[in-house]
């Protein structure tokens, strides 16, 4: 463990210099120079108690919580919209003994969370943060639901990730999402939160279920769907930010600020965060903070430069809006914020792909490839042969990063999507249809397995062996090689039950497809700002930053560790926003 940490070290002492020259290029694209260390501003143009800069779930709770405890709060956004990444993804959120899933008759308890959590973990976690994470998370849900309105429900029928295989997993019940919630509710900010184009708009979790998943689209009720979308009826990550939005600008009335970027930590002599330079309207912007300053910016999943440094990959590509570029690690920096890391070889990296024209907010649309677990589909490496179970993530992320030393390349960096004429007959393609047309620039079409081989340019036999040897294990309803279909939470998403193995069917009837895909992020990144068991930001020299805090993806894994569940991200910043906000509206204010 000790090797570990300081092999991180060493890598974040490399990578300061890429942060500096990031901060630079920042510096270049502002109005206004930095302020030196230790020195006011010529003048405060906005001030408040708590300065939330980012408006995603860690944000906005933090302002409630903060605002609810009698501080004044404020919201500084990046971008033109609210919700942050968590307003684009799928909303689910897991907490382990949560009061829904009681409800509902079904028995949990945190000793077996516990258990799950540290096998997550896998010894990279700071067993305190652990704690009181799984210690606070049910207090944090429920107080925003009791006072923030959140209608939250249950998802009966999704396991966790690891069930029924690891101790303290447990079948239904723990991820929480949100009912649905009107749009229209949001008045001047209906149109300025985020909805999101990767998930299924109108549908909540049940609905899927009943229609029979992802795997079953042609059979979806989409007149319902239509009917919820044109009333603004919304669900997924969207329902749940807006649940937030509501409750903190409109029924708090915290002031909100979109398209101001913060671009520098403003310290006094001491060293305390007394507030931020920002950018608003194309002027500097001066904001106060009396009693603390929360980063809530994401991580840094579109920029480039701080991408290959901590995580091991030549390419990066992000599912969300361009937005999230390491501000946080930069201006942490800037003040002697610490940094740390988990592996990052267990967390959230998917391959993806581009449909070209797709675009949100200006810029290229990544989506997370899982149509590679579904019937009549594998992905290959370059060399044409299958290298991981397709439909479960947990399986194949650590894969992307495997090395061939004696040709020095990541042969699974690069991979491609494969799939037949029943395929194309029964399943959808991203935002096509079954049987709608493709774009020839998205996909490699050929009459045989060898001519799709020349398509990829893997050797032939290669890509033959490989789907004669699949396609012997799908006839029988087995994968001898990487077990698909052993993992109920991957039956649940992907699976097709009309099918013997819902997760296996034979790549036997022509044409062949082949669509290219690259890794691509969902914003949970393995480093992020060090930080203690009230949310405030370490100094490299082991003390707190004095009137700094950092919650979400911002916050380094120190709770979660080294593994990932989906919705433990949305329930470290429910949590760790509520802690922050609480501790900092305890704090005595101060004008400088």
């Amino acid at each position: 463990m000790t090797a570990w940490w300081e092999r991180l070290t060493r890598a974040a002492q490399a990578a300061r210099a890429a942060l500096q020259s990031d901060a630079a290029e920042i510096e270049e694209e502002t109005q206004g120079e930095a302020l030196p260390p230790g020195s006011e501003p010529p003048r405060w143009d906005a001030e408040a108690d708590l300065v939330a800069v980012g408006s995603g779930l860690g944000g906005l709770c933090a302002a409630i919580a903060g605002h609810d405890a009698g501080a004044a709060c404020m919201v500084l956004e990046k971008a033109g919209k609210l919700g942050g990444l968590s307003g684009f993804g799928g909303g689910e959120v897991f907490v382990p003994a949560n009061d829904c899933l009681h409800a509902l008759g079904i028995e949990d308890s945190l000793e077996a969370a516990r258990r799950y959590a540290e096998f997550l973990a896998a010894g990279f976690q700071s067993q305190p943060h652990l704690e009181k994470w799984l210690d606070t998370m049910n207090e944090a849900v429920r107080y925003f639901g009791e006072k923030a309105d959140v209608r939250w429900k249950a998802c009966e029928g999704l396991p966790d990730y690891y069930y029924p295989h690891v101790p303290g997993t447990l079948a239904s019940g723990r991820y929480l999402s949100v009912d649905i919630f009107d749009g229209k509710t949001l008045g001047p900010w209906q149109q300025k939160t985020w909805l999101t184009p990767i998930m299924p708009m109108g549908a909540l979790h049940e609905d899927m279920y009943r229609w029979g998943g992802l795997a079953k689209v042609r059979e979806w009720d989409y007149e319902l769907l239509g009917q919820r979308i044109a009333d603004d009826l919304r669900t997924f990550g969207p329902g749940m930010m807006g649940y937030f939005v509501k409750a903190a600008v409109l029924d708090r009335g915290i002031p909100a600020y979109t398209e101001t970027p913060a671009r520098q930590l403003l310290t006094n002599a001491a060293g305390r965060v007394i507030g931020v330079r920002a950018e608003h309207e194309g002027q500097p912007f001066f904001v106060r903070a009396r009693r603390g300053v929360v980063l809530a910016l994401g991580g840094y999943d579109h920029n480039e430069q701080l991408a290959r440094s901590f995580e091991d990959m030549r390419e990066w590509h992000g599912v969300f809006p361009g937005h999230l570029h390491g501000d946080h690690l930069v201006m942490g920096m800037e003040i002697g914020a610490a940094i740390a890391s988990v592996p990052p070889t267990n967390l959230a990296l998917f391959y993806g792909y581009q449909i070209p024209g797709e675009e949100v907010d200006g810029m290229p649309l990544w989506r997370s490839c899982w149509e590679g677990g579904v019937p009549h589909a594998i992905w290959v490496n370059s060399q044409g042969e299958r290298f991981c179970d397709e439909s479960f993530y947990k399986d194949f992320q650590p894969r992307i990063r495997a090395w061939d030393g004696a040709r020095q390349l990541q042969p699974n960096a690069e991979v491609f999507l494969i799939f037949d004429g029943t395929y194309r007959e029964r399943y959808p393609l991203g935002s096509f249809m079954p049987g709608q047309p493709l774009p020839e620039d998205l996909v490699m079409i050929a009459d045989t397995v060898g001519e799709l081989a020349d398509c990829i340019g893997a050797p032939r036999e290669n890509l033959e062996r490989t789907l004669a040897r699949f396609n012997t294990g799908a006839l029988r309803g087995e994968d001898p090689d990487f077990g698909r279909g052993q993992w109920p939470w991957a039956v649940r998403m992907v699976g097709d039950m009309d099918y013997p193995n819902p997760l296996l069917g034979p790549l036997a009837k022509p044409p062949y497809h082949a669509v290219r895909l690259r890794p691509t992020s969902v914003g949970v990144n393995s480093t992020g700002l060090k930080w203690n068991l009230d949310a405030q930001v370490m100094h490299v020299r082991g003390h707190p930053i004095e009137g700094l805090y950092a919650v979400g993806n911002s916050a380094a894994l120190l709770d979660l560790g080294g593994g990932y569940q989906s919705g433990t991200s949305n329930c470290r910043a429910i949590t760790w926003g509520y802690v922050a906000g609480r501790h900092i509206a305890a704090q005595p204010p101060r004008e400088s």
